[in-house]
């Protein structure tokens, strides 16, 4: 065990960040090889996480939900698809200005005031579907909705910067974190599913707007996680984009890698005469992705700043990434697609790091969700790329554009560690 102050002895394990437990009994000897057994001891910390977990729900549900009723109700997969488009667009949007409200006013009012506003949208997309189809009414309903959803993983990742004070525990928070998003992604859209082929097509976005409410709850249920408010920056959201603007490029680089893969894997998995697998090649590339966020997670000693493991993260996503263009085959496609899972969390993580070892304790939920926003615009235009460009080359030769998309990611990334050697850390300033 490492050496520790004597006066740390009678601390609870939360009161200082790099000790843990003060005894060799058997459960804290457990505790220490757990992952993530640190940070979830903090009071509240167990809620707030579940709780964030759980208000993430509309990310993952509600674009199938909107999906199922422009192919029901509308008989339109193309309605279904512009009202899932109006959603993630808003929601980019949206969530970016919910976070910089949060900021400046706190997170409580603004996460009250915007599920009431979700609450409308819900109710509206729902009669839409069971009264009167109309897909402009829709549209907009889902625009509504999207426009007040808040980006819960910027906000939770902002409460545990103000709780947690060394790189290392920030980092495992991070790392909780993107478990919670791949584990959503695992839940989400398996219960949509249930419950539109239960013949409630309404039915995910219903239940994604009450887990929200229900999470949200939970959350600004922790009064002493709340955030120290910030004042207002009189550069506005142009000082954002300028302070984050090489992590902007790389999360929209990144996301138009996510979106391009995902479209080609739909389409080589057709191609090669395994639609029937698809589900599988989605479902290994997420758990690998969930797993490599456990591994990291489970990483205490981190002698390198956040930018350069942001950039080592991001040259080995790139590096796994480029097989899945080049193999042939549906079981070569398989192994390839899986182990580029195990790189997506893990850059992730390091990213949202860079954000938090940056600000120091005083992470703003706007920066968080401003990289997100660049992830879903990534995703977007990626994903009309690969659509793009299965059209002019077919499937297989397609995938080749994951790679020009790898180079083209890591470029921003290496300038930011050039840039980052010669900037300060907030912390550091103080």
């Amino acid at each position: 065990m490492e050496d520790v102050p004597r006066d740390t002895l009678s601390a609870p394990p939360y009161a200082h960040d790099h000790v843990l437990i003060v005894s060799q009994s058997p459960s804290s000897v457990r505790s220490r090889t757990l992952p993530f057994a640190d940070v979830l001891s903090r009071p509240g910390a167990v809620v707030t996480t579940i709780g964030g977990l759980i208000a993430r729900s509309p990310v993952s549900m509600v674009p199938i939900g909107l999906i199922a009723i422009g192919s029901g109700p509308f008989a339109s997969y193309a309605v279904g698809g512009a009202a899932a488009g109006a959603f993630s667009i808003a929601n980019a949007v949206g969530a970016t200005l919910i976070g910089r409200a949060a900021d400046e006013r706190g997170h409580r009012p603004i996460l009250l005031r915007t599920s009431v506003v979700m609450v409308a949208g819900a109710v509206l997309i729902s009669a839409v579907a069971i009264l009167s189809p109309s897909a402009m009414l829709l549209i907009a309903a889902s625009a509504l909705f999207g426009a007040a959803t808040p980006g819960m993983g910027s906000i939770i990742r902002a409460r545990w910067t103000s709780v947690v004070h060394t790189a290392p525990l920030r980092i495992r928070a991070m790392a909780l974190e993107s478990v919670n998003d791949e584990a959503n992604f695992l839940i989400g859209p398996p219960l949509a599913s249930l419950l539109i082929v239960q013949g409630f097509v309404w039915g995910p976005v219903a239940a994604a707007a009450l887990f929200f409410v229900i999470g949200t709850i939970m959350v600004i249920s922790q009064r002493s996680w709340e955030p120290a408010l910030h004042e207002r920056d009189v550069a506005g959201m142009r000082g954002e984009i300028r302070a984050n603007g090489l992590l902007m490029l790389s999360a929209a680089a990144i996301g138009a890698i996510l979106g391009a893969s995902q479209v080609l894997l739909l389409a080589y998995c057709a191609a090669v005469g395994a639609a029937a697998g698809i589900a599988l090649a989605l479902g290994l590339n997420s758990g690998a992705s969930l797993v490599g966020a456990i591994l990291i997670g489970s990483k205490a000693d981190w002698r390198w700043s956040a930018e350069r493991r942001f950039a080592v993260a991001a040259i080995i996503f790139g590096l796994t990434t480029i097989p899945t263009a080049l193999v042939s085959g549906y079981l070569p496609y398989l192994i390839a697609t899986t182990v580029a899972g195990f790189g997506i969390a893990p850059m992730f993580i390091q990213q949202n790091a860079v954000i938090a070892e940056r600000a120091g304790g005083a992470a703003r939920s706007g920066a968080f969700a401003l990289i997100g926003g660049g992830v879903v615009f990534g995703i977007s235009a990626g994903s009309a790329l690969g659509g793009v460009a299965i059209d002019a080359f077919g499937a297989s030769e397609a995938r080749l554009i994951l790679i020009p998309l790898s180079l083209v990611m890591v470029l921003p990334i290496l300038l930011g560690v050039q840039r980052a050697e010669k900037r300060p850390t907030r912390s550091a300033k103080r």
